[in-house]
C-alpha cells in the first residue's frame, strides 16, 4: 500500500498515482461524486492508452457540481459513463484498474474527484494499493452500483442536468468571488487556491470556441477596424489581393468586386453607418451561407447577442471605456466573457475585476489554457485604439 499526498513534498501526487495505477491494465472502473472538463481532460490524457469503450465510469449530478459537458466529451470518447441513481448521497472517489479478462489489479481509492484541482493544487489524500481481498471487495461493489443503482444520460437527463448546473454553478461562481474579493481587501494580492480553480472551471465551461470579438476583426491583418474598411472600399480597385481577400471573408466582396453590402458601406457617410449595414446582413444572412463565406462570422453572430445578456452595469462600463488604456485586463475579460453563455450573466463588474486576474494567471484549466492565452496575447490586443468596440455592439441592438 502506498500513501498519496497530493501537493505534500516528497509524497506522490494523485497524477502520479493514476499513472502508476493503470501500469500493465487494459482499462479502468471509475467511481466519482463529480467530472469538471478540465478534469477530465487531464484524466482522459492520463489513460488514451488504454481501452476507453471498456472503461466505466459512474459519476452523479446530485450537487449540481458534475459539469455536462465533461459528461459529452466522456461519451463522445465511446467511455460507459452512467449517472448514480440511488436515493443516498453519492459521493465516492475509487479507481479501479483491470487487465484485460476483467480481473482487477489495483485501486486507488481517496479524496479526489475528477477536477483540475484535484490534478493540480488541492490538498488530496489516498492509498494506491494491490490487496487482493481489498480489489476483490471493491470489484464486487462497483458492479453492483453499476448494473443496479445506475441510469444512462439521455438527452432528456443532460437537458435537466444542464439547467441545474448553470444554476448552481453562477451561485458557486459569485459566491467565491465575492469570498475571494474580501481576503484580497483584506491582506492584498493572494494566489489562486482550489476554489478559485473550481471558480474558473464553472466560468470557463460555457466558453465557445473560438473566442470572438466585440468589432469586425474577423478577417486578417489589413482590414482589421471600420476606418480601415472604409478606406479600402473607397478605391476597391487598387485593393491588394490580401485586402480583396479579406473584404471576401467580411462579406463585402465576391469575385473581385463589391457585394451589394460593399456597395452599400462604400457609399455610408460614417462608421456608424457601416457598422449598422454589417449587423443587419450578418442578421439576415443564414448561418449556412455565413461558413460557406466564413465560419468566423458565425462565431461574431453568437458573440454580439451575448454581450446585451451581461449587467447592464458591466455593459455600460464597456461602452464607456472600451478606448481607456487603464483598463485594458477588465475590457478584455468582459469582452472575453462574451463567449460564454449563461454562468457569466449575472456577475458584477466587482465580479468581473476579481475574476480577471485569475484567467491570466497558470491556474486556468490546461485544456482551454492555450486558447484563453491566445485571446490575452493577441487577439485581444488588438484594435482597442478605434471606437469599433463601443459602436459594434451599440448597432448590433439596433440592427
Amino acid at each position: 500500500m502506498k500513501i498519496i499526498l497530493n501537493n505534500f513534498r516528497g509524497s506522490t501526487s494523485f497524477q502520479d498515482a493514476l499513472r502508476k495505477l493503470t501500469e500493465g491494465a487494459e482499462t479502468l472502473s471509475v467511481a466519482v461524486s463529480y467530472l469538471q472538463v478540465g478534469g477530465w481532460e487531464l484524466f482522459r490524457e492520463q489513460v488514451q492508452r488504454l481501452s476507453l469503450p471498456k472503461m466505466r465510469i459512474l459519476c452523479t449530478d446530485q450537487l449540481g457540481i458534475t459539469q455536462p459537458e465533461a459528461i459529452k466529451r466522456a461519451m463522445a470518447s465511446t467511455v460507459n459513463i452512467r449517472n448514480f441513481a440511488g436515493s443516498l448521497t453519492y459521493h465516492p472517489k475509487v479507481f479501479l484498474a483491470h487487465k484485460g479478462n476483467g480481473q482487477p489489479t489495483r485501486f486507488l481509492l481517496g479524496s479526489a474527484n475528477l477536477s483540475s484541482s484535484a490534478f493540480s493544487s488541492s490538498v488530496e489524500a489516498g492509498v494506491l494499493s494491490e490487496d487482493a481481498r481489498s480489489l476483490s471487495t471493491l470489484n464486487r461493489w462497483f458492479d453492483s452500483l453499476f448494473n443496479r443503482s445506475s441510469v444512462a444520460f439521455t438527452p432528456e437527463v443532460l437537458h435537466d442536468m444542464e439547467r441545474k448546473w448553470r444554476e448552481n454553478a453562477a451561485q458557486r461562481a459569485k459566491n467565491r468571488l465575492r469570498i475571494r474579493r474580501t481576503l484580497v481587501a483584506a491582506v492584498g494580492t493572494i494566489p489562486a487556491e482550489p476554489e478559485d480553480v473550481d471558480t474558473l472551471e464553472d466560468v470557463l465551461a460555457t466558453i465557445q470556441l473560438p473566442i470572438g470579438l466585440l468589432n469586425m476583426d474577423y478577417a486578417g491583418n489589413n482590414v482589421r477596424n471600420i476606418d480601415k474598411l472604409r478606406e479600402v472600399l473607397a478605391n476597391p480597385s487598387d485593393a491588394s489581393s490580401k485586402q480583396k481577400s479579406e473584404l471576401k471573408l467580411l462579406g463585402f466582396m465576391e469575385g473581385g468586386t463589391l457585394t451589394p453590402l460593399g456597395r452599400a458601406a462604400a457609399a455610408a457617410g460614417t462608421n456608424r453607418d457601416v457598422a449598422l449595414l454589417w449587423c443587419r446582413w450578418l442578421k439576415q444572412t443564414s448561418e449556412e451561407h455565413l461558413k460557406e463565406i466564413n465560419p468566423k462570422l458565425v462565431v461574431a453572430k453568437r458573440v454580439f447577442p451575448q454581450f446585451w445578456q451581461l449587467k447592464d452595469e458591466v455593459r455600460d462600463y464597456f461602452l464607456a471605456n472600451a478606448r481607456h488604456p487603464g483598463e485594458r485586463t477588465i475590457l478584455q475579460t468582459i469582452e472575453l466573457l462574451c463567449n460564454a453563455t449563461e454562468v457569466v450573466q449575472g456577475l458584477s463588474l466587482d465580479d468581473i475585476r476579481t475574476l480577471s486576474p485569475l484567467l491570466q494567471s497558470d491556474r486556468v484549466p490546461e485544456y482551454i489554457r492555450k486558447y484563453v492565452e491566445e485571446y490575452f496575447n493577441n487577439k485581444g490586443q488588438r484594435s482597442w485604439d478605434t471606437d469599433d468596440r463601443r459602436i459594434v455592439p451599440l448597432v448590433w441592438k439596433e440592427a
